[in-house]
């Protein structure tokens, strides 16, 4: 019988898929402890703490430096979409009456009845 030549492509995938087999059961023995989920609590409550912290230290350092903070600048932007959607809805309304006197035909002018003074001579 004929022996089959080294695939080095099929080595690579074999060696891979025994890596990530060991990898899963290596993650899956290290998550299931008690420890690794009070260590995981710890470090969400820590890291939530210090998100909180540095977005007061920024809140103050834009306040220091008069500039606006990301709060400010969206509801300023929500303030200024709804003054664009009024505006459309008042432009959409004078073009309506617009288009709607234009439609309409001009009244007639009354008739002059009334004539000049005659002038005394």
């Amino acid at each position: 019988m004929s022996q089959k030549p080294f695939d080095p492509v099929a080595a690579w995938q074999d060696m891979v898929q025994k890596w990530e087999q060991e990898i899963n059961g290596w993650s899956g023995k290290l998550t299931e402890s008690e420890q690794f989920s009070a260590l995981m609590g710890q470090a969400t409550k820590v890291q939530l703490v210090a998100q909180r912290a540095f977005s007061e230290q920024m809140e103050g350092l834009l306040r220091n430096l008069n500039l606006p903070s990301k709060s400010q600048v969206e509801a300023l932007s929500e303030r200024i979409d709804g003054l664009e959607d009024s505006i459309d809805r008042v432009r959409l309304a004078i073009e309506a009456l617009a288009a709607k006197s234009a439609a309409a035909p001009t009244p007639p002018e009354p008739r002059r009845t009334r004539k000049p003074p005659q002038a005394k001579g």
